[in-house]
């Protein structure tokens, strides 16, 4: 199972993010399921940013691929380190 750490402060504002992002990879899988894996990453990241997580390209398109060849993903919600 590949983890997509995502380290923001999102988790402070929407504690259920990760439902969230399960929920938004599903419906973005489920809209662009007769498109090329390009074009379905670009759809995932636009459905992402909706809900205000910014994620690559590639790991859009890593995500797609990983999901049409039936492997799970796990989200890794992880606090912005403080700097100080």
């Amino acid at each position: 199972m590949t983890e997509f750490r995502i380290t923001h402060e999102i988790h402070r504002t929407h504690p259920d993010i990760r439902e969230k992002l399960t929920a938004t990879t599903i419906e973005a899988i489920n809209e662009s399921s007769a498109r090329s894996a390009e074009d379905a990453a670009r759809v995932l990241r636009h459905k992402l940013a909706e809900i205000g997580v910014q994620m690559s390209e590639p790991a859009c398109l890593s995500a797609i691929e990983r999901i049409r060849s039936g492997k799970q993903l796990r989200f890794e919600i992880e606090p912005i380190p403080d700097e100080g």
